[in-house]
């Protein structure tokens, strides 16, 4: 878990939801240094509909403001990721003042796109959520074998995805 990697590593472990409504949330993933919220993911979700039902009494406690997967397996629900996209991308002022500061405009950012599907049993998963994060370079650093975003532009994409990276890149200019 995402939630659990940057409590471990950072000492702390918040989620800001800065943005939502029925369809989608934008949110800060942060760790507190020195009295200040550290942005270690930006992340943007586009929900799945209809919700499925298994999945109701987390998804309230999600559109709350709790954290997602954290909250999906401590309901005893199963997880899957199906990797979409992992590519880089350059931070802009925006998520310089998410990371206090940590992050300059231009630094590399791994940014990651993928779908999440939950479910009671592993033959039942169904689609959650379509999830775009940007990730600070302390807590997954920037791999050079990753390609740069703007080269993957061809590659073809849902609407969800498309909405979700979007949203994402426009919360890091």
């Amino acid at each position: 878990m995402n939630s659990e990697d940057i409590k471990n590593r950072f000492g702390s472990y918040h989620v800001k939801v800065m943005q939502q409504d029925q369809d989608h949330r934008v949110a800060s993933l942060y760790s507190d240094h020195d009295n200040n919220a550290v942005c270690r993911t930006l992340a943007v979700t586009y929900f799945c509909r209809p919700t499925p039902p298994e999945v109701m009494s987390a998804d309230q406690l999600i559109r709350q403001g709790h954290s997602i997967g954290s909250t999906l397996s401590g309901t005893g629900l199963l997880l899957k990721r199906e990797s979409l996209l992992e590519a880089m991308t350059p931070s802009g002022a925006s998520f310089e003042l998410l990371s206090a500061g940590t992050v300059s405009p231009g630094t590399p950012l791994v940014l990651r796109l993928y779908r999440l599907d939950a479910g009671i049993f592993e033959g039942s998963l169904s689609p959650y959520a379509t999830i775009a994060e940007a990730h600070h370079p302390e807590h997954i650093a920037p791999k050079k074998v990753l390609p740069p975003l703007a080269s993957l532009s061809e590659n073809p994409m849902e609407m969800i995805e498309e909405a979700a990276l979007e949203t994402l890149l426009a919360n890091l200019k």
